[in-house]
């Protein structure tokens, strides 16, 4: 395969990805069938994206030097030093490269950011709060603890010294059952690591967050972690009560706001809808849907370094 051909052939498939596909993948509605299938089928949108868009300009900038990629590379590079390259090849490797700084610049800061907040944020709630561990069982590793506030609010703060806030007017909100059913689905987003999930996607939206597409990709992923949840709760307690929970929550107006994730789920009106409906309503894919999504994944993937390969 041509290194031209090949780079623009990455490079459309990049842009692809990252726009037209994310916006279609999100206002899909079979992926509330199946969450953790479709979580990873957006993983491998997004890698696919930003691999396919570094590949393909890396591509354009070595074309034709070199017998290997390495060789190539660094031909590129010993060039550029020297000032013996084209304006056109110097450009698509050093966009190459701003790409790469871009996101991975993105993703550690993400990454700071939200340790450092999280744990502002703890040494806060553990001045305003007070442990309700014996009313409230989560297990080892983790405080529930009950903040004095109208507002019915419940959330995690996930690291080594977890904390699952918990506000009197949630407690004074719902019933026993409800609540429960509340602390499974926090529980879950806990036990799953689901901030380590989405933080690729939060960094993504950070560094390209006016790309249509990357927003709502992670607007999207975003919705399925608190279905992923969901489901691990109802299967706990039963759909029905969580349900019940979601719209008592959602219609009592006194639902706050937080950095970390609120319950129900801050401006998702939608999102919500869509929760309940499928607590009480499930139609999950079937097997052979969810295989099918596998292979979707696992090609997005495999392109872009088969690509690279194939073209020495």
């Amino acid at each position: 395969m041509p290194i031209t051909g090949a780079g623009c052939l990455l490079i459309v498939l990049g842009l692809a990805l990252a726009a037209p596909v994310s916006i279609a993948l999100a206002r899909a509605r079979w992926t509330r069938r199946a969450p953790g299938w479709s979580l990873l089928l957006w993983q491998a949108v997004c890698l696919g994206a930003g691999f396919s868009v570094v590949a393909g300009l890396a591509l354009l900038a070595v074309d034709p030097a070199g017998d290997t990629l390495v060789g190539a590379g660094l031909y590129w590079w010993s060039s550029l030093v020297a000032g013996e390259l084209s304006a056109w090849r110097a450009a698509c490797g050093l966009l190459s490269l701003a790409v790469t700084l871009v996101l991975l610049a993105s993703l550690l800061r993400t990454a700071w950011r939200t340790v450092t907040r999280r744990r502002l944020h703890r040494q806060m709630v553990d001045l305003v709060s007070r442990p309700i561990a014996a009313r409230v069982p989560l297990g080892a590793g983790c405080q529930v603890r009950l903040m004095d506030h109208r507002s019915a609010v419940a959330y995690t703060l996930p690291g080594l010294h977890a904390r699952l806030i918990v506000s009197t007017g949630m407690v004074d909100l719902l019933t026993p059952a409800e609540l429960t059913a509340v602390v499974a689905h926090e529980r879950a987003h806990l036990r799953a690591r689901h901030d380590i999930l989405i933080m690729p996607f939060q960094a993504w939206v950070a560094a390209f967050g006016r790309v249509r597409g990357v927003r709502q990709a992670g607007r999207a992923v975003g919705e399925l972690t608190e279905m992923l949840a969901d489901d691990v709760a109802a299967a706990r307690c039963g759909p029905t009560v969580l349900a019940s929970a979601l719209a008592r929550v959602a219609l009592d107006g006194r639902c706050g706001s937080s950095a970390a994730s609120t319950w129900p789920v801050p401006e998702a009106t939608t999102c919500i809808t869509d929760r309940v409906r499928r607590l009480c309503h499930p139609h999950p894919l079937p097997p052979a849907a969810r295989a099918a999504i596998l292979v979707v994944a696992a090609v997005l993937l495999a392109v872009p370094p088969t690509v690279l390969t194939l073209t020495w």
